[in-house]
């Protein structure tokens, strides 16, 4: 019996990993032809959309997340309990987010009516707007897929997702605006993958239609979604909020050399990345089951593991990184190697991070978490300005290294005391 539960765990890690590596390349894809195919200033837009999709798509997660997964998990969870979570979840999701879509695209006729943004920049956000709409519908069906620990599932539809999005990036490359036209393959793409996804948990467990959130079931989610959507937003103004203060302070063609750069080591980013949605629900089990020392434990001999097997990839794509740039992105960068180096250094404590942080967050600890990350946000953006100044892109860069930093050094110090601590408990 024991044998056949780490069969399960190392096909479900497995899935998860095929998962990822397959997002990972068609990520990697999709840059590629943008960066070949388009102007600096047209891959420039598509990074800030696609940012901004990132950041809504995260805070939506990281606000649903905890509670599913703690109940999802629930030793006494009962199957009408489960459903009615994810129904109460969805009809929240289809309340709130149509409402807040529709005031964007407002605001930004009203400003374009002013001639406060041209008429690309009206067309990018648009599109972005959408685009935000249609991923957080597959974000939403994705994780409770995940959370459910159905990571085959997720697999199926997220391949439909990665070819028509790296079919529409390349049609795009045709069109008078290329970024617009790729935001709008990532639409068509997320609604396509997204209801795939949806089917797929119809024939697992389908959720309770019309189910409607209760004052109590509200309470409950904003007790711990509420710190952890903070945290979470925090995180990425200080991870990718870089891109926005580069736009800002020297010009939307200068993410160009930043994002490329970034494309090099993005496959070890989003392994990391997918390994970590499989994590939170397996440490929240793993806590049921052992003692938090011994979690820990677990934890940072998979962040060390992986560090290793990041800094082998890493090695490699120095070596090729002449062959790379002059073949297959067809760019140079003039301060190309210092952005790489940077870059790499950011990755390995990116994925250390990833893997130690789940200790806390499973213990509930998001208040805690949600400071710290507020701090080494304030500390990396504060430094990235200063740096700015006087060394340009680099400057951006040094100062997600030093946030970074910063804030692996607090859940280090943080983990082992939060280690005596009980795990929370969600009332059903």
């Amino acid at each position: 019996m024991e044998n056949q539960g780490l069969v399960r765990q190392v096909r479900m890690f497995f899935n998860a990993i095929a998962l990822q590596a397959m997002l990972s390349a068609a990520s990697l894809l999709v840059g590629i032809i943008l960066i070949r195919r388009t102007s600096d200033l047209q891959y420039g837009y598509y990074i800030l959309i696609s940012n901004a999709v990132l950041l809504l798509t995260t805070l939506q997660n990281a606000y649903i997340q905890p509670s599913l997964v703690i109940k999802l998990t629930s030793a006494d969870a009962t199957r009408d309990t489960r459903t009615e979570l994810v129904g109460n979840l969805y009809h929240l999701q289809r309340m709130l987010v149509p409402i807040f879509a529709i005031i964007a695209i407002i605001s930004t006729f009203a400003l374009w009516s002013i001639d406060a943004i041209d008429t690309t920049d009206l067309i990018v956000v648009t599109t972005g707007c959408i685009a935000i709409v249609a991923c957080l519908y597959r974000e939403f069906f994705r994780m409770v897929l995940l959370a459910y620990r159905r990571p085959q599932d997720v697999l199926r539809s997220d391949t439909l997702f990665a070819a028509l999005l790296i079919g529409g990036a390349f049609a795009a490359t045709h069109s008078a605006t290329p970024a617009a036209a790729a935001v709008s393959a990532l639409a068509l793409a997320a609604i396509v993958s997204g209801f795939f996804h949806s089917r797929s948990l119809k024939r697992h467990e389908a959720w309770q239609q019309g189910a409607k959130p209760k004052p109590v079931f509200l309470k409950e989610i904003a007790a711990f979604g509420l710190w952890s959507t903070a945290g979470a937003g925090i995180h990425w103004a200080f991870t990718q909020g870089y891109n926005y203060l580069v736009a800002a302070q020297l010009s939307v063609a200068s993410i160009a050399a930043l994002s490329a750069t970034r494309l090099m080591i993005m496959p070890v980013n989003l392994l990391s990345t997918g390994i970590g949605s499989m994590m939170f629900p397996t440490v929240s089990t793993w806590m049921q089951q052992h003692s938090r020392q011994t979690v820990l434990r677990r934890l940072a001999l998979f962040a060390a593991g992986l560090a290793a097997v990041a800094s082998c990839y890493l090695a490699f794509m120095w070596m090729l990184r002449n062959w790379i740039f002059d073949h297959i992105l067809h760019k140079q960068f003039t301060d190309r190697d210092p952005l790489l180096m940077l870059w790499s250094a950011i990755c390995l404590l990116m994925v250390v991070r990833d893997q130690l942080v789940y200790v806390l967050a499973a213990s509930g600890r998001f208040r805690i978490l949600s400071t710290l990350t507020l701090i080494s946000a304030l500390f990396a953006l504060l430094c990235s300005f200063i740096a700015m100044r006087q060394l340009g892109e680099i400057g951006a860069l040094l100062g997600v290294l030093l946030g970074e930093l910063f804030n692996v050094v607090g859940i280090i110090v943080l983990s082992p005391r939060d280690a005596r601590n009980t795990p929370p408990v969600i009332s059903s």
